[in-house]
């Protein structure tokens, strides 16, 4: 039987070039960026985005048409080879819209794909088809931690196929090349992880409706892992000058008189995005704070949930009660009694910091802003 060896072809060749001069020109934005968050500057997204991803992607080749095909020419098939996978890349551009909508859009190729007839007469009818073509895709992105997201896409795809026919000289195959041009669509769905502010790893699997080499439909499943790259702009960080040094009080509680009412204001707690769920590190604030409530006991506690400015206002309000309600349950375990406390949701008012675009969810300005705050009044 005859087999296809394994070799570097200029079309192969092509594509380790194009990933490796990506990852070349990737390297030095992550290295800088990193640098200058050291530095005291904070990486600011502008929603668009450029990535490549390698891919193994297996073909939907109809062996029983071809087999029809060679019978209708008075060959006998005896046997046939098929090689359905083949290695692969895309390159693309994105914006993203909102927190959860983007667009994308590039050229991918897919690949060669073989098959060999054996016939009597003997001959050796051999086809190989390549896969290629531009597109236009819909994506859904769904935040699963800070740093996590999956993805679902949906597309349209402008596709070239070009198929090759050879044989010996028993079967004319001049009457099957062919060039075939054609709109198709393409789903998919992936994870994708942050390795920095603007370095993003993603997997995907995605299924694109294909026509094989007799122009019949089928369909081919593709597999990558890729990296993208979000443009943005470092801005350094001012902060004004440290005040004087002032009087050491236990647990860092600052204290205020207001009309005869002493103030004690505790280390607000973190959230993560779009969840009231409690971080570890939280707790162990909070389990600071439990300390100071207990040596307190006469004071009264105002929790305050807040959240970014991502989001609609209605969604934000009701986020940030439900951040409050969950500080407040963890202190009732706590030994805290439930009477002392009073909950409020500020939603996306009275930020902490400013969020220049809301849309870039993993700014300093929207961490900072997705808290829990503290006011313990004692009579």
């Amino acid at each position: 039987m005859y087999s296809y060896p394994t070799k570097i072809t200029s079309k192969n060749f092509v594509k380790r070039q194009i990933f490796a001069s990506f990852s070349l020109l990737a390297w030095p934005f992550f290295s800088m960026s990193a640098a200058l968050a050291a530095d005291g500057y904070s990486y600011t997204e502008n929603g668009w985005s450029l990535g490549v991803n390698l891919s193994r992607a297996v073909a939907d080749l109809n062996i029983e048409a071809l087999s029809s095909e060679l019978q209708r020419a008075n060959f006998d098939v005896l046997a046939v080879e098929k090689d359905r996978h083949s290695g692969g890349y895309k390159a693309y551009i994105g914006y993203q819209f909102t927190p959860y909508l983007g667009i994308e859009g590039g050229y991918f190729d897919l690949g060669d794909f073989k098959f060999l007839a054996t016939t009597n007469p003997e001959t050796m009818f051999r086809v190989k088809t390549d896969q290629k073509g531009w597109n236009l895709d819909l994506v859904g992105i769904l935040p699963m931690t800070d740093a996590l997201s999956a993805l679902a896409r949906v597309g349209v795809t402008r596709n070239r196929n070009e198929a090759s026919f050879s044989s010996n000289a028993l079967l004319d195959t001049m009457n099957y090349q062919s060039r075939d041009i054609f709109t198709r669509y393409k789903v998919g769905f992936g994870l994708q992880h942050d390795l920095s502010d603007a370095l993003t790893i993603r997997l995907e699997a995605e299924r694109y409706l294909m026509d094989d080499t007799l122009a019949t439909e089928g369909e081919t499943d593709v597999y990558s892992l890729g990296l993208v790259y979000r443009f943005g702009a470092n801005i350094a960080q001012y902060s004004a000058p440290a005040p004087l040094p002032a009087p050491v009080v236990a647990n860092q509680v600052v204290t205020s008189a207001v009309a005869n009412t002493e103030v004690l204001v505790l280390e607000d707690v973190h959230f993560n995005f779009d969840t009231a769920a409690l971080t570890d590190t939280t707790k162990v604030i909070l389990r600071q704070h439990v300390q100071t409530l207990k040596a307190n006991p006469d004071a009264h506690v105002r929790i305050a949930g807040y959240t970014s400015a991502s989001g609609s206002a209605a969604y934000n309000q009701a986020l940030s009660e439900r951040r409050a309600l969950a500080i407040r349950a963890f202190l009732i375990l706590e030994g805290i009694d439930a009477s002392r406390f009073k909950t409020i949701g500020f939603g996306q008012t009275n930020p902490a910091e400013y969020e220049a675009d809301p849309s870039v969810l993993r700014s300093d300005a929207a961490k900072a802003n997705m808290r829990g705050l503290f006011e313990i009044i004692v009579e």
